[in-house]
């Protein structure tokens, strides 16, 4: 009996060995996708900006005083010449009233001396000393008048208020901040963009300049206005990796965009790539190795999807830089192709998946 079995155990055991391996049918992944755009479409990335207002200026008075009335208020527009505050005028009236009555007393003690000299009945000497005195009366009234006439604070130029800085009634000095103005043509923008970005469109620097941006303020969502690039700054900031760079956006008269108004910039990156044809841009997280584990350097590939198999492969692909949350490949895919975005870390070669509807 245990000869009997033994053989049984024994001849089952080379049935097994000659056998076909046991293939273990990996489960549908459930995996969510992003279908590659033609490479002449526009990739479109937002970023949010705020207003920094041309040559903005800061005025003040040149003489101290009490306010007497602001004219103007916060984000009016202004003509050259236009009364934006003014200070209590008495003080400086009277002192220029008294100015004027000593030059006109001096005045006329200089016309009686020079009839004098003219009859050479005093020496010349006295006469001029009466007319210095003239002289400096004459001086000191023309001070006066240019004292009283700095008690009004106008426009230097056509422009918008940026901000009224005091009250009526307050007591100021000369130099303090009054109001602020900026210039009607443009309005500057400043956005913060990310370091990598910030060098791919230096390799491609003319193109960057030349291209326009479109710009939208909080105040006018509906109203796409145009900017060009002005400077960008090559100091980063330490903590959200960013540079900031400056746009130029020319204004309509009608529309009023103040400093520090919030605002969103629109860009084509497709212009700041390496290529024009053969570059794609992919959100970051479909690009993995083929064990699931994080990218390394240039290294690294995505699962694509086959709709005819409902099935997946690991495609290596040539990676390019990090712009936001999206990663330039240069090599290794084409238009139209469906790459996993989500579910992709315990794929393997063929699995079958279920698509996630979005």
């Amino acid at each position: 009996m245990k000869t009997l079995m033994a053989s049984c155990l024994v001849g089952g055991l080379a049935l097994i060995g000659c056998s076909e391996p046991m293939v273990i049918e990996s489960s549908a992944a459930r995996v969510e996708t992003f279908t590659l755009p033609h490479t002449n479409n526009q990739v479109i990335r937002e970023f949010n900006a705020v207003a920094r207002a041309q040559d903005l200026t800061p005025l003040s008075f040149r003489v101290d005083g009490r306010i007497s009335s602001i004219p103007v208020v916060k984000g009016q527009r202004v003509k050259k010449g236009t009364l934006l505050a003014a200070l209590d005028k008495q003080d400086y009236q009277i002192v220029l009233n008294d100015r004027r009555a000593r030059m006109e007393v001096a005045s006329k003690q200089a016309q009686r001396t020079k009839q004098l000299v003219d009859k050479e009945l005093i020496a010349q000497s006295e006469y001029d000393q009466i007319n210095a005195q003239y002289l400096v009366s004459s001086a000191e009234a023309k001070q006066a008048q240019l004292y009283l006439d700095y008690t009004e604070l106008r426009a230097p130029f056509d422009g918008v208020v940026s901000d009224v800085l005091v009250e009526s009634f307050e007591n100021i000095q000369p130099g303090s901040e009054i109001v602020t103005m900026h210039k009607i043509e443009r309005i500057d923008v400043e956005v913060q963009i990310p370091d990598i970005l910030l060098a791919v469109s230096r390799r491609h620097d003319a193109r960057a300049q030349k291209q326009e941006y479109d710009v939208t303020f909080e105040a006018f969502p509906d109203v796409v206005f145009k900017g060009t690039i002005l400077e960008m700054n090559t100091e980063k900031d330490p903590s959200s990796y960013t540079f900031i760079a400056t746009l130029a956006v020319p204004l309509d008269e009608k529309y009023k965009v103040l400093e520090g108004m919030p605002a969103k910039v629109k860009a084509n990156l497709s212009h700041l790539t390496y290529t024009y044809s053969r570059q794609h841009l992919v959100p970051i997280n479909a690009v993995l190795m083929r064990d699931g584990s994080e990218i390394n350097a240039q290294e690294g590939g995505v699962w694509l999807y086959q709709a005819d198999s409902n099935s997946v492969t690991y495609q290596q692909v040539k990676l390019g830089v990090i712009v936001g949350d999206m990663i330039e490949v240069v090599e290794g895919l084409a238009d139209g192709q469906v790459i996993i975005t989500g579910g992709g870390k315990r794929l393997v070669d063929g699995q079958k998946v279920e698509l996630i509807k979005g």
